[in-house]
């Protein structure tokens, strides 16, 4: 926190702090693989782009949050794991518009991955559809911000149907994105997601997915997902950087492709493991 390590029970921001009172501020996760963190660039570049939007400080490059994160895992003694990096404004007081200026509040935590998570990835997980859209507009819905009313209610609502999942609808009764997640639909050899001009976030692995999609020369289209088509997708997935790449096999408690994940997505899943752990063995060389 601000450039210290500190147990997370004894972190502290101040009760004026702009994250806390008005939302101000972004953040980012990633993973790591064996003590490696993994597309740190990317996520960067995002987070600069919208704190520079934002007229909040920039974080720094990735080669600093890539060491902090290295030690992070490495003292909490998680090889793999997700590591998030939150910036508010600081404590420039409780007004709308800033008062003073104010150091900005640093924050990198790290958490362990899902138990689960290689189950649900060889599975499948089950999701629902949710009766309200993301709480952004088009124009901010492409920014990490660190409000979450719609997420929090959206998974909530999820558990409760028993689902892990919750994938947003636009009024106009389009899919958009999961509260976490890009969402994904295959109909024959064709991948359907959403454009980013829907307001949807730009995720860094939804990006690699669908690089990954073309060089396997399947057809990739980015455009309207109407909800109702969900249920006559033959494949649909979610992915996210923590959870990588996740088929949906139940959908509003109906069978996705007969419960199981699909050919489609298990070549994805593997192409993108393999990319994975060229990247990783590339880091490896680089340091030895």
């Amino acid at each position: 926190m601000n450039g210290r390590l500190v147990e997370a029970k004894r972190a502290r921001v101040p009760a004026l702090d702009r994250g806390l009172l008005h939302g101000d501020g972004l953040y980012e996760t990633w993973r790591t693989y064996g003590g490696e963190p993994f597309a740190v660039d990317a996520h960067l570049r995002r987070l600069a782009a919208a704190a520079r939007r934002l007229a909040l400080p920039v974080p720094g490059d990735a080669a600093l949050w890539v060491r902090r994160s290295r030690l992070l895992v490495r003292r909490n003694r998680l090889p793999d794991a997700a590591v998030r990096l939150t910036i508010t404004r600081g404590d420039t007081g409780e007004a709308i518009v800033p008062e003073r200026r104010a150091p900005p509040t640093v924050l990198l935590l790290v958490r362990p991955l899902p138990v689960d998570l290689a189950r649900r990835q060889r599975d499948g997980i089950r999701a629902v559809v949710l009766p309200f859209p993301r709480d952004a507009s088009a124009t901010w819905g492409g920014l990490k911000l660190l409000g979450h009313a719609s997420a929090v209610a959206g998974r909530m609502l999820a558990a409760r149907r028993r689902a892990d999942e919750g994938l947003y609808v636009t009024p106009a009764g389009d899919g958009t994105e999961g509260t976490t997640s890009n969402v994904f639909a295959v109909f024959g050899r064709t991948i359907v997601t959403p454009p980013l001009d829907a307001g949807i976030l730009a995720g860094v692995t939804r990006a690699m997915v669908l690089a990954l999609a073309r060089r396997a020369r399947l057809r990739v289209r980015e455009a309207r997902l109407p909800a109702r088509s969900l249920a006559r997708a033959d494949e649909l997935f979610l992915t996210a950087s923590t959870v990588e790449i996740l088929p949906v096999v139940r959908l509003d408690g109906r069978r996705v492709r007969g419960g199981v994940p699909g050919p489609v997505t298990r070549a994805l899943q593997a192409r993108y493991a393999h990319a994975v752990a060229r990247a990783q063995k590339a880091i490896v060389r680089k340091t030895a």
